[in-house]
């Protein structure tokens, strides 16, 4: 373990633990606002259409953060809907098969689209 920092240039170590600590606050910002947005979302009509646009937040901070960021988001904010939208409440399992249908499409969307659209934090933009 000792040999792999010796390798890293310090600057070279920071970077990458500043990319780290800027994604993990970035995936933990999306998990509080999916929870404080599944808090005023339950019981609405509208709630079925909560995952879908959640997914503007996610992307928006995916294109602050990077891709990592943008995909672990995605799967988080949708345990968190799961576990505190739709019913049984408190657990992860979704009882009515058309929203846990939503969430699905919800998590594949953004984790495909956070492959296709979002840059990896450090990677140079291609031209």
């Amino acid at each position: 373990m000792a040999s792999f920092f010796l390798l890293m240039s310090p600057s070279k170590f920071n970077f990458q633990l500043a990319q780290r600590t800027r994604t993990a606050l970035a995936v933990l910002l999306c998990t509080v606002l999916a929870w404080i947005v599944a808090l005023f979302s339950a019981g609405r009509p509208w709630r079925a259409m909560v995952p879908f646009l959640f997914l503007l937040v996610i992307l928006g901070l995916g294109l602050l953060c990077g891709r990592t960021a943008g995909i672990l988001s995605s799967l988080a904010a949708a345990l968190v809907f799961a576990h505190s939208l739709y019913k049984p409440l408190g657990q992860v399992q979704v009882s009515d098969p058309s929203l846990r249908m939503n969430l699905a499409w919800m998590a594949l969307a953004g984790v495909s689209l956070s492959f296709l659209l979002l840059p990896e934090v450090g990677e140079p933009h291609k031209k």
